[in-house]
């Protein structure tokens, strides 16, 4: 199951959007953002309807020098540069690589 699916049924569950079988849509009442920050972070933290997903190992860690530490969370707002050439064919479609990333973020939890 994709984790905007879990999401979804978290939203209904908690009663904050319904789900309509007759249609298969979320039914989002007027008003209500359903991606606001505050929302989101109490879904990711609710434990009680799904186990913690940050999982770290030692790849998460690199260590550029001795005294500073960066956590790789692959998080490409970290980078100061990224080249439309990584996100991007020649035909405007999202490359390999693009996709694989966007994959690993939906596995990890986060809403893509």
């Amino acid at each position: 199951m994709s984790n905007m699916k879990d999401y979804m049924m978290w939203l209904d569950d908690r009663g904050v959007a319904n789900w309509d079988n007759s249609i298969g849509e979320l039914i989002v009442p007027e008003g209500h953002d359903i991606y606001a920050p505050e929302l989101v972070d109490e879904y990711r933290d609710d434990e009680s309807w799904h186990s913690p997903t940050i999982k770290t190992d030692d790849d998460d860690f690199i260590i550029d020098d001795e005294e500073e530490l960066t956590i790789d969370d692959g998080d490409m707002d970290d980078c100061a540069y990224t080249p439309d050439e990584y996100w991007f064919t020649n035909e405007g479609g999202l490359t390999g690589e693009a996709q694989n990333f966007l994959h690993e973020l939906d596995i990890q939890g986060e809403l893509v």
